[in-house]
Order: structure tokens, then sequence, then C-alpha cells
């Protein structure tokens, strides 16, 4: 037995020997491992993003001011505008000179942002994120200022990088990332989700904005709202709010809608939009409603009123048409419409789908242009500068 015992104390200890060995190598290459990842560079992700935006700096002069109204009515006017002031809470509050936002390149020498950011600015500066020095070089290419955005282009050779629009619309719940300046916080980045992926704009049909709890405050206005890849999904335009400080939503302008408005900016100088001429809303006659429900119909989208002389009166479409499809995409409410009008131009052919009087019918329609508008109002809604 003691042989046999001495023989199997021997066994064991070379065994216990050998698994020690091989628990100090594991260590041992797993502290290694760990030592050497942390001495490699980490990639920052938005480096990206941050070298493709900049901020923007609108002046304007007082000869500019008289030619817009009295100095009384402009100050009064812009004051409201302006981020409130940090640096001594006793001090009167200064005429304000300047409107400050964000914007962000598209490509080497162009720049997005929101109109109101540069509107009346007869100087214009813009400062990149690597470049230590002040672009003053810098024009404005055109805008729209119904859709509220602006292109700029810059005449120095500045090292940046640019941004790329998103292929793909996020949906709601998608986290979302807003880059700007606002109240001035400089390039700073604020997280959240789409909220909502259809507001109203009380000012046109044509646009509607995007909601986001992403905290975007005055000084975020033109700048990007991006997605997990740094991609453009939106473009930070209002800020909804009693107070004029973050209070849980904002609304952008949908990159759909801003990549059409800017590549025409850049092709023609302008952007034109495409008119069916009708008035539409969702019903709201429950006996229309039950009819169309027992006919298997989800589609509750009624022509409420036709503009005289516009595509929709030649082309024979009737208040009281609920439209079905346009194009063969199922219309169930206003966004469905307005945001295929987004791809669409003026002469472009619509084939319209709708049901009238018990039967289905197919209006073949050649759009048309829709008339320019000025000054657009945003009830309730604070622009972010």
């Amino acid at each position: 037995m003691c042989i046999r015992d001495r023989c199997y104390l021997n066994i064991s200890y070379k065994i216990n020997i050998t698994v020690k060995r091989l628990i100090s190598i594991l260590i041992l290459t797993i502290v290694s491992t760990v030592v050497f990842a942390q001495e490699l560079p980490r990639e920052w992700k938005w480096k990206k993003a941050y070298s493709s935006t900049v901020l923007i700096s609108g002046e304007i002069t007082y000869e500019e001011i008289i030619q817009e109204g009295t100095p009384e009515e402009f100050f009064e006017e812009k004051e409201k505008e302006q981020p409130p002031e940090f640096n001594n809470p006793q001090e009167e509050p200064r005429l304000p000179e300047f409107a400050v936002g964000t914007g962000f390149f598209i490509n080497k020498v162009h720049i997005v942002t929101n109109y109101h950011v540069i509107k009346n600015a007869d100087i214009i500066k813009v400062y990149t994120y690597e470049h230590p020095f002040v672009i003053k070089d810098v024009k404005v290419v055109g805008y729209d200022e119904e859709i509220d955005i602006a292109v700029l282009e810059i005449f120095e050779d500045v090292d940046h990088d640019y941004l790329d629009w998103a292929d793909k619309v996020p949906y709601i719940g998608d986290k979302v990332y807003a880059l700007g300046h606002g109240m001035n916080q400089i390039w700073s980045l604020t997280e959240g989700i789409m909220s909502y992926d259809y507001r109203s704009n009380p000012g046109t049909s044509f646009v509607h904005y995007w909601q986001t709890d992403a905290v975007i405050n005055s000084g975020n206005s033109g700048g990007p709202l991006l997605n997990t890849d740094s991609e453009v999904v939106g473009i930070n335009t209002l800020l909804i709010s009693p107070n004029r400080t973050y209070a849980g939503y904002g609304y952008v302008i949908p990159s759909p809608l801003a990549k059409r408005t800017v590549m025409q900016i850049l092709g023609t100088g302008e952007h034109v939009k495409p008119s069916i001429g009708i008035m539409m809303s969702v019903i709201d006659d429950r006996d229309l409603y039950d009819k169309l429900k027992a006919e298997g119909l989800n589609n509750f989208l009624e022509i409420q009123e036709i503009i005289p002389d516009s595509p929709a009166y030649k082309f024979g479409l009737m208040a009281g048409d609920i439209i079905i499809a346009i194009d063969d995409h199922d219309i169930q409410v206003t966004p469905h419409v307005i945001e295929l009008l987004w791809q669409r131009m003026p002469g472009d052919q619509l084939s319209i789908d709708v049901y009238r009087n018990g039967e289905f019918k197919t209006i073949e329609l050649v759009l048309g242009k829709q008339k320019k508008k000025i000054s657009p109002s945003y009830p309730k809604l604070e622009p972010i500068e």
C-alpha cells in the first residue's frame, strides 16, 4: 500500500505542477494581450463627423439693419433669437450683431446649413474643427427659405472631411446623434432616438419634420442629425420649448427633402417643387369609414379640395376621392403623398388610383410647378440658431 500510495502521490504532484504551469502561462498570455491592446491607438468613431462639421457666424451690419426696418424693430426681433449670456448675469444685454449656427461639409467646398442661420447676413465666417483660422472667403450658392436650407461655398484650401447622406431613413426608436454648437458649447455631440416620423409645418404642406429627443439648443441650427454610421439623416432646425432651451424634443428636416433641395441648388441655383393641386386629410365621416372598412379598404385619405387650374383640376381628380395608391405605392396618410413628391419633379407623370362613388378609377396626371412662397411662419415653433 505504501508503495502504491507513494506512487499515487508522486503522480498527483506532477499533475499539480503541470496544471500550475499551464495556468501561469495562460495568465501571462492574457495579461500580455490586455497590455498590448491598451497600447494600440484607439480609433475615434466620430472623427469624420467632427472634421466635417463647422461653426457659422453671420454678421449683420448697421446698413443692413436700416434696409430691413427701423433699428428698434430689428433689435427687438433679433434679441429673442440670441442665446443667453453666461459671463455676467448683472450686465445689461448687448444689442445682438451675430447669428451663430452649425453647418456641415458635403464635399470639398460646399457647406449645408439652415437658411435662418445666414439670413440677412452680409458677412459670413466659417470655423472648422481642425483649422485654427477663420474662413472669411464664403459665398452663398443658393437657398430655399420655405425648406429653410442654404448652401455655402468656401474659397480657401482647408483640410476637412465631409458627410454622406444616409441611404435609408431611420425608424422610430432608432438611435440618432446631433452634432453642433448648442448654448455656445462648441462641437457638442448628443445622443437620442428618432421620436416620431411626422410633424407638420403650419406654413407649407411640402415640408414636414422628423422629431428627435437628442439634445439640441440655440446654436445647433443647420447641424447634422446622424445615424450610427455617421451618415446624415436630417438637419437640426427647430426647438420645441416654452423657454427657448431644451425641453425634450426637436424637429429636423428629413434627409430625403434636404438632399433633394441641396442637389438642386448646386445644380441650378434654386429649388423647384412639384404640385398636384389638392388639399387632403383623413376622412371624418364615420359612416364612410365603416363603409370602406366593410369593403376591405384601409385607405382613408380623402381629397377635400381641388385648386382651380391645377393639375388635379385639369386631369380630373375630384373632391371626395379617396386616394388608394400613387404609382403603385399604397397611400394611407398625408406624409405618404408628400414624401413621394420629394422624389418627383414638375413635368413628371403620376398614376393615381382613387375610390369614387363605389368604383375604382385611375387618373393619369402630369405634375405642375409649385409657386414660390415667401417667409413661412412657424407658430409655436422656435428656430434654433
